[in-house]
């Protein structure tokens, strides 16, 4: 931490001279977005008069990523910074470092974290919360572009629509599904478990990186037996050993649910976006919530 702090002063004093932000020469507004899903809802609201520089790059883990001088330079050009919150533990002092730039901060999570006393900063996995992010990502791009304002609006209530459906779909899951329980590689999806009146079991805690001990992994085996799961969840950037460990332990298949922390390449090349990945999420949820 120490050495981020000093590489920010560095940077601070190498842009002292440097004027304020302007738009580059495509007069596109210049929005930097945290990671995937924030540069996803800038994109959907912001449309082709955004220009977004996503921060944390594809394949990378969100929760344990540091920007670097150069990644510092480029936010530095941003006249807009949209963060999650909680998951970007950098987000703060780059802002600080980079104050005399005039970058409008929105942390488009804030007040979305507490769930029953835990702090979960996985917001943008539900869809219900993911619907107050987009509206306040749309509130920054007016106020930061009021000539563009109209538009802006204009994609938000088309892309809040498709949200809404996607809310609907699992909303009625959790009312008519005969099972409520799910079990997942990390805790991504407590945020998405509480909204649909679901429960969600975890290998691991909120932190992908946090290592289970044998008697945590064997009292899970225990509780997907007694309540009767069919699959383990493991996630598309994380080492799915451990899910597939607890699966064959417990006699149970394996299954995809993406936390929609990024995108690979595989993945943008079949053309996935927040809104397809949510919609197989909800497919496969589906599926072993009803078996």
């Amino acid at each position: 931490m120490k050495v981020f702090i000093f590489l920010l002063l560095l940077l601070v004093n190498m842009l002292a001279g440097c004027s304020q932000t302007q738009r580059p020469a495509s007069d596109k507004l210049p929005v930097a977005a945290s990671f995937y899903p924030m540069a996803e809802f800038v994109r959907a609201v912001g449309g082709d008069q955004v220009e977004v520089i996503t921060m944390v790059p594809d394949g990378a883990e969100p929760h344990d990523w540091e920007p670097s001088p150069r990644d510092l330079t480029r936010l530095g050009r941003a006249k807009v910074f949209v963060y999650n919150g909680l998951v970007e533990p950098w987000a703060q002092q780059a802002l600080e470092a980079l104050s005399e730039r005039g970058i409008m901060p929105v942390e488009a999570g804030a007040g979305l974290f507490n769930r029953d006393g835990v702090q979960d900063p996985h917001v943008w996995i539900s869809p219900r919360r993911a619907m107050v992010e987009v509206e306040r990502i749309t509130a920054a791009l007016c106020a930061a572009d009021p000539e563009q304002a109209a538009l802006y609006q204009r994609n938000s209530k088309a892309y809040l629509a498709r949200l809404q459906a996607l809310d609907a779909r699992l909303t009625q899951l959790g009312r008519t599904a005969p099972k409520k329980a799910f079990v997942t590689a990390h805790a991504a999806f407590g945020h998405l478990a509480a909204d649909y009146g679901l429960r969600q079991l975890s290998v691991t805690g909120i932190s992908p990186e946090a290592e289970p001990t044998p008697a945590d992994l064997q009292r899970l085996i225990k509780t997907v037996r007694q309540a009767g799961v069919r699959y383990i969840f493991f996630e598309t950037l994380t080492d799915p050993k451990i899910a597939e460990l607890v699966a064959k332990e417990a006699g149970v298949q394996t299954a995809a649910l993406d936390p929609l922390e990024g995108v690979d390449e595989e993945g943008r090349q079949a053309g996935l976006d927040y809104l397809k990945i949510m919609e197989r999420n909800a497919d496969n949820l589906a599926k072993a919530l009803n078996e």
